[in-house]
């Protein structure tokens, strides 16, 4: 089948780990990269090997050949520009948060599905090798039943906790930089999330700077994320069974897993990968090849039921701040 064509919203640092990443796939092509500022986007292409450059992203989106647009913008932009990017007929990866508002989400689903264009949230870790094997141990029920899940995510340093990241108007705030990761994973692993609440705390901008969520999923399973910028802890995710446990470092990005029975380490899985975006892009790319609007295993439907949670949890926190 032909090569899905792809064009970038904008230079941002995550950009880079795409490239990388859809190289490695079989089925897809970087063939245009755009900036608001024409000498950043020639510069970037120059250096990424890239055919086009543009200078304003309405320029990429008008361009006839290329087939699905990736957005990596500030938050607050993803809803414009992934409007615009439907409305020029183009498929689209839509990076973390998807978007701040569920009747947003609700529109650009309502959108994608009139115009035959593939939609989804850039959400890799369910793709990833680790994940696939730990699923098979789930369904299996070699350590019996899933019983508790752990999410566990800090920075004190990095893009998160500087500029439009601090700020509320652009979508800034820990929960939200992070609610599609766990509440992904949470149903993958363990089934669907019936209901969740939170607490938080706040910087000087107003925007969150720790939160621990909690949630009850079907089958009486209890997941937790705990996201902090004031203090490091242990970054990971822990499955907890009744025979045993899995810890998961770095979980959205993972490439190996311990597995834990008595307290004593009796396995250890390792799937090592340099670019761990290739597996999530070699199968979007599928869909968009054979004519499927939404991911199987990240489908707008869920995503849209998450924003919604978190627009719960806010309205919450907003309250209770009052």
């Amino acid at each position: 089948m032909k090569k899905i064509n792809y064009g970038i919203l904008s230079t941002a640092s995550i950009v880079p780990r795409f490239i990388q990443g859809m190289r490695l796939t079989n089925n897809g092509a970087i063939k245009a990269i755009a900036s608001r500022d024409m000498t950043k986007a020639k510069a970037f292409a120059q250096n990424y090997n890239i055919e086009k450059a543009y200078g304003s992203y309405e320029d990429l989106l008008s361009d006839p050949d290329i087939d699905t647009v990736y957005i990596p913008l500030i938050n607050s932009l993803h809803y414009e520009y992934a409007k615009k990017s439907l409305v020029n007929n183009k498929h689209i990866i839509l990076e973390k948060p998807f978007v701040l508002h569920p009747e947003d989400a609700v529109e650009l689903a309502e959108i994608a599905k009139e115009r035959h264009l593939f939609l989804s949230e850039a959400v890799k870790t369910p793709y990833l090798p680790i994940y696939q094997k730990i699923k098979e141990i789930i369904e299996q029920k070699i350590y019996g039943n899933i019983r508790y899940m752990d999410f566990r995510q800090s920075y004190t340093s990095g893009p998160y906790i500087t500029g439009w990241n601090t700020m509320k108007e652009y979508g800034g705030g820990v929960f939200i930089a992070n609610e599609a990761y766990y509440f992904t994973m949470a149903e993958f692993l363990g089934g669907k999330v019936l209901s969740c609440n939170g607490s938080a705390t706040f910087g000087k901008n107003g925007t969150e700077d720790q939160c621990c969520v909690t949630s009850l999923l079907e089958n009486d399973i209890l997941a937790q994320m705990n996201v902090s910028t004031r203090i490091l802890f242990n970054n990971g995710l822990t499955i907890y069974f009744d025979h045993a446990r899995i810890e998961i470092p770095d979980f959205w990005k993972a490439t190996v897993a311990y597995i834990y029975l008595n307290n004593q380490l009796i396995d250890t899985l390792s799937f090592p990968c340099k670019y761990e975006f290739q597996y999530e892009l070699q199968y979007y790319n599928e869909c968009i090849q054979n004519g499927i609007l939404s991911s199987p295993v990240t489908p707008v439907e869920n995503t849209i039921r998450y924003i919604q949670f978190c627009n719960e949890i806010y309205t919450s926190w907003d309250r209770n701040n009052i």
